[in-house]
């Protein structure tokens, strides 16, 4: 019996866990300028957050439902996380139309060179067929993090030390 326990507290706190960092790396995806550049480590993320979630969400039933709770009590309890669960499927779904879009890259204007990893590019957020308006070009220092993940920040190349950066190329008009 103490083994059960044991067992159902882990699987509790494990997705409770999830859950959180889960979160916790979302809103971090919000506020940090890091992107994913690899797709299958992006896809990879995107499966595990959509089928994670929902799933996470009814295991902590385990660590909710006591056997002192009345009938009512576990109903509702049921209910409430199931509810939670379909809630957390359709943001997925959401989430999944907006994972069509993306930041391309135009033109590479200049490469670093003491670090030939870090460029700046022209980029633009493109929605694929769903998005019919003309690109907003904007200027960004790309930096290499890991071959899986870059950090962009936005760059005037009015305002940067020549001497550090070696033209690429001009975009062919």
């Amino acid at each position: 019996m103490i083994e059960m326990k044991l067992i159902l507290k882990i699987i509790f706190w494990m997705s409770i866990s999830f859950i959180g960092t889960c979160i916790f790396v979302g809103l971090l995806g919000l506020v940090l300028p890091i992107e994913i550049i690899d797709d299958k480590i992006d896809h990879l993320y995107f499966n595990i957050r959509f089928y994670g979630f929902p799933i996470s969400i009814i295991l902590t039933l385990t660590g909710t439902i006591k056997p002192t709770d009345k009938l009512g009590l576990i109903i509702g309890k049921i209910l409430a996380t199931i509810g939670g669960s379909i809630v957390s499927i359709f943001i997925g779904f959401v989430l999944l139309f907006t994972g069509m879009c993306g930041w391309l890259t135009d033109d590479i204007l200049f490469e670093n060179k003491s670090d030939t990893s870090t460029k700046i590019e022209v980029r633009h957020y493109d929605c694929g067929a769903t998005d019919s308006d003309r690109p907003n070009l904007k200027t960004y220092k790309v930096v290499s993090l890991t071959k899986y993940f870059i950090w962009r920040t936005r760059v005037d190349t009015n305002d940067i030390n020549k001497d550090e950066w070696t033209r690429i190329r001009m975009k062919e008009e």
